[in-house]
């Protein structure tokens, strides 16, 4: 099997190759982080831009640079990821919102609504949810993103 050409490698089938995805990761166990890391690392279509243990690196990170995709963990070694969560929605324009998907241990409804209200998109629970998290990642999009069909 031959590696495709430079060319080759930025068409696909239905034209342009769509950019890679830039995903911020918040999670605060370094195991889980390095597997996640390796589940969602695919090059040329999503790409582990930044990772954050705590609520302010979280922060920090989405006030420094524009990111496609949030995964985000509930119970962080600092902070929350619900207010993460909030805090995103309120730093995106409305035509560039990130999808946000929550993974967590805690998936309660009571969470599960919390998180919803706060503007996650999905909302996995780390044990059952786990296999539906890559496609998500890669395909996925922001029901809170307003961005037109026609610019």
């Amino acid at each position: 099997m031959t590696t495709p050409g430079p060319a080759e490698t930025l068409t696909r089938a239905n034209g342009p190759a769509p950019p890679e995805r830039r995903v911020l990761l918040i999670e605060d166990s370094e195991v889980l982080s390095g597997r996640l890391v390796d589940l969602l690392t695919d090059p040329g279509c999503t790409a582990i831009a930044a990772q954050a243990a705590t609520q302010s690196e979280a922060l920090s990170h989405l006030k420094e640079g524009a990111f496609d995709v949030l995964v985000v963990d509930i119970e962080l070694a600092e902070g929350n990821g619900v207010a993460v969560v909030r805090n995103a929605r309120q730093l995106y324009p409305p035509h560039a919102q990130p999808l946000i998907i929550v993974l967590t241990n805690y998936a309660s409804d009571f969470v599960r609504q919390h998180c919803f209200a706060a503007g996650a998109d999905y909302f996995l629970d780390k044990m059952r949810d786990i296999s539906q998290l890559k496609a998500l990642v890669a395909n996925g999009h922001s029901k809170w993103s307003q961005a037109s069909g026609g610019h």
